[in-house]
């Protein structure tokens, strides 16, 4: 099943050929439909598991947005 590029799945950039993806990747802040079928669609390969994932995620979007400098180091997991 095909899933919808909605606020926190991570999907595939690519140019405006279909299927052409490499290493770039985005995590949708809000939804974004017409990411679905927009050059033969941004496919959705992941997402944010929770809410304290989200918390790291808003906080980089908000510091891009401000203009700060984003620095992102290994955090340890448990």
């Amino acid at each position: 099943a095909k899933v919808s590029n909605t606020r926190g799945t991570a999907a595939i950039a690519h140019w405006d050929v279909p299927d052409c993806g490499n290493t770039e990747f985005f995590i949708n802040l809000g939804t974004n439909s017409h990411l679905d079928s927009a050059y033969g669609g941004y496919c959705v390969f992941a997402e944010v598991a929770d809410e304290s994932s989200f918390a790291v995620v808003d906080a980089i979007a908000a510091a891009v947005k401000s203009k700060k400098k984003v620095s992102i180091s290994k955090m340890s997991c448990s």
